[in-house]
């Protein structure tokens, strides 16, 4: 997994743990979060005990899910990315935590993963993640995965673009069935058109070249003008195309392979069915 260090060298350069780029972080993670809450957090029931936020970066996450369960830990490897979370999104019932054994120590209804398992480039490693949220999901409890894949595994050193298929096997060996697939758009390889016409603007590329030079006032500015776009951007779950997917996945029941295809053959029908979904490279995925 990336380590310590690498995370902290980047909340300590862009105060978060997302896109280098500016323009692009705020509006992406505006709309990762409005992705999450319609197709993860509003089917919900109302009101859930229990919620992980694995690999919290700076917890808007966690903030959110704190609306929807009475408890919520927010993990993540660095202290350094974890103060900078108690900064910005503390809440009386999220308790953030870079100790493994706190965070997966108790069952959970909820496991959120945000692009974070591209960086377990081990499938070793992986397997064993994967393996343990299986083991800590509570009755009728929940794993939601947002990844970034490929048409073929590649390995930049930090991270590794899987295949869709790839990771659907892991997750089967570990226990885990998926139960529902969502789209999402991707900001570089398949933008939305309001996306296009953000990035088009003006103010956008003057505002980002300023905030890339450190130029007091204009990130503020920047994140105001990113987010109100993004709010009325709607077609962010319309991209068929995207490489990123947002998958839900639940503890695999005793007796589920008897009647289901193997990982593999649902991985090559899923590919069959999607033969341009994951093709292409973020040069920086966060």
């Amino acid at each position: 997994m990336s380590s310590a260090a690498y995370w902290t060298e980047r909340v300590r350069r862009y105060g978060h743990t997302g896109w280098s780029d500016a323009a692009t972080y705020w509006y992406d993670q505006r709309l990762r979060l409005k992705a999450i809450e319609a197709t993860v957090l509003a089917p919900l029931p109302a009101l859930q005990a229990s919620a992980l936020d694995f690999g919290c970066g700076v917890g808007d996450f966690s903030a959110a899910l704190s609306r929807r369960f009475r408890e919520v830990i927010g993990y993540d490897v660095s202290a350094d990315v974890l103060e900078r979370a108690r900064e910005l999104n503390a809440a009386p019932n999220v308790n953030y935590t870079a100790q493994l054994d706190v965070a997966l120590g108790r069952p959970h209804d909820l496991i959120l993963s945000i692009t974070v398992l591209q960086h377990v480039v081990r499938d070793e490693d992986l397997q064993t993640l994967l393996a343990r949220f299986a083991q800590q999901l509570a009755p009728g409890g929940c794993l939601a995965v947002m990844e970034t894949f490929g048409e073929a595994e590649s390995h930049a050193g930090y991270l590794k673009r899987r295949t869709l298929p790839g990771l659907l096997g892991l997750c089967a060996d570990a226990g885990l069935a998926l139960t529902a697939q969502h789209d999402f758009y991707h900001p570089s390889e398949c933008p939305t058109p309001s996306y296009r016409r953000y990035r088009s603007r003006w103010s956008v590329r003057l505002l980002g070249r300023l905030a890339a030079m450190k130029v007091p006032g204009t990130e503020g500015l920047l994140r105001r003008l990113a987010q109100r776009h993004a709010d009325t951007d709607s077609g962010y779950l319309d991209s068929a195309t995207s490489p990123t997917k947002i998958l839900l996945f639940a503890r695999r029941k005793v007796g589920w392979a008897s009647a289901h295809a193997s990982p593999a053959t649902h991985g090559t029908a899923w590919a069959e069915a999607h033969p341009t979904a994951g093709t292409g490279r973020s040069g920086d995925s966060p």
